[in-house]
C-alpha cells in the first residue's frame, strides 16, 4: 500500500486552509500537478497550492498530489 496512513474522502471533504475556508483538491492537468480551490467560490487557493497544509477537525495535515495521478491527504 503505497500511502498507508491516507485520511479517507470523507475526511478529505472537510478539509479547510489555514484560515479555515473550505478546499477541493485537483490536479493541474492531465499530466499531473497539485491545486487547491475554494469550495465557496472556486477561486484558487494559494496557500494550500504552494504549501500543502490543511486542517481537519483543527489538526493540520498535508494534501499533495498522488503517485500516478488524483491526491493524498497524509498527516504532517
Amino acid at each position: 500500500m503505497r500511502y498507508p496512513r491516507a485520511l479517507c474522502h470523507a475526511c478529505d471533504m472537510r478539509a479547510t486552509d489555514r484560515r479555515g475556508r473550505s478546499v477541493r483538491f485537483a490536479n493541474e492537468s492531465a499530466s499531473g500537478g497539485f491545486v487547491a480551490f475554494h469550495r465557496d467560490d472556486d477561486s484558487p487557493c494559494e496557500q494550500v497550492t504552494r504549501d500543502g497544509r490543511v486542517l481537519i477537525d483543527g489538526v493540520e495535515y498535508r494534501a499533495g498530489e498522488a503517485h500516478m495521478g488524483g491526491f493524498v491527504v497524509q498527516p504532517v
